[in-house]
This record gives C-alpha cells, structure tokens and sequence, in this order.
C-alpha cells in the first residue's frame, strides 16, 4: 500500500511538472529509441500504471504478460486480460518491428480480441473505447523496456493524446523501478498523469489466474 502512495504521489508530482513546463505537449513517437532483446524478459509481468483512457476506465481492470518471444517480424505476446465487464480473456499479440523501440500492433480477426476493450456492461460497444482500439492497432507503438524494471506501452489516441499502459515484474513495484520508468518516459518527451490499475489496489483479482 505504501508503494501505491508513493505512485499516487510522484504522479501528481509529473501531472505538476507537465502543468509548467508543457501544457501541449505534441504527442508525436521519438525517432531515436533503445532495442529490446526480447529472449531477456522473462517470467509474468504486471499491469501496473495506465492513463486512464476510455478503455482502463471503463473495462479492463489489469492484465497479466507472459511468454514474451523473439519473432522474425519482431515479436509475441500472451496477455490475460480481466475485465469489468466480460470473463477473463487469454489473448496472443503478434508485433511488427518498424525499427528499435517502435512496433505495428497486428489487428486480430478473432472476435475476442476484437471485444476485448470494448464491451459495456450491457454486451454492447463502448464507442470511446474502440477508438482507443482503432489507434493502437492503425499506427506505430512506442515500446519502452529495460528488460527487468519496466515495461512501457505507449501510442498516440486519435486525438492526438498520448495512451500509456506500464507493467512491472510485479503487482508492488519497487520506488526504484517506478523512477526508472519515470525517468524514460521524460527523456522520451512524454508527459502523462498515470492511476494504478484496479489489481495493484486489489491484488487477489489476479489470484485466481495460473
């Protein structure tokens, strides 16, 4: 609990710092970014951080990543998802590599993917939420990872606002690997305010997930 405050507050301490120095920060993805040797990351990781856009507001509580692997495109992975308002869904994510850092999201045919952000608690569309869905799979994904403190996804909405979802090798992440991540998404001309996801609170929802 007391890394939850602690995130709580540097990030009010971010949402202060962007306030004064960039108001209007152009949500644009940096030319220059780090490769990711993907064989490296290893075990589950954690959704931890999001910003609160239409679909982690409205759906998806947390998420769990694992078997992260090297493809010849560039790479895969499986994500569970729990929602809010459907079951828990095991979906697998292939990437493209545009070039170090950036990736194309392939849109999947299958329609648990296709639902998997966007369903309201009646079974119908969240409209807000597909078109979270529509920029991450019709542009190009920023993807921040040091391969063992954090992993950040990172994409511009169709309103030109930046969405960034973070993971961590754990539900409690440490102070060092929050200012770590912290520190990259400021080098990278990112300046968001970030809420924990509703597992980080509420841990025992990913208890029932092998």
């Amino acid at each position: 609990m007391q890394t939850l405050k602690n995130i709580l507050c540097i990030s009010l301490l971010m949402l202060a710092i962007s306030i004064k120095i960039n108001q209007a920060k152009e949500c644009k993805i940096p030319e220059n970014n780090e490769d990711i040797d993907w064989d490296k990351v290893k075990n589950d990781w954690y959704q931890g951080l999001h910003t609160n856009d239409e679909v982690m507001k409205k759906d998806v509580i947390g998420a769990k990543f694992r078997n992260f692997t090297k493809t010849n495109e560039g790479m895969r992975i499986v994500v569970i998802d729990l929602h809010e308002n459907s079951p828990p869904q095991t979906l697998t994510f292939d990437f493209t590599k545009r070039r170090d850092g950036v990736y194309f999201a392939e849109k999947s045919e299958e329609p648990a993917v296709l639902a998997s952000h966007t369903l309201t608690p009646d079974g119908r569309t969240n409209n807000k939420a597909k078109k979270i869905d529509d920029a991450l799979f019709d542009g190009d994904n920023l993807v921040l990872c040091d391969e063992k403190n954090y992993l950040v996804y990172a994409f511009c909405s169709l309103s030109d606002e930046w969405v960034v979802w973070v993971a961590f090798p754990s539900l409690n992440p440490t102070i060092h690997q929050i200012s770590l991540m912290w520190n990259k998404l400021i080098e990278k001309g990112i300046i968001v305010q970030l809420y924990p996801s509703k597992t980080v609170e509420h841990p025992e929802f990913m208890e029932s997930l092998k």
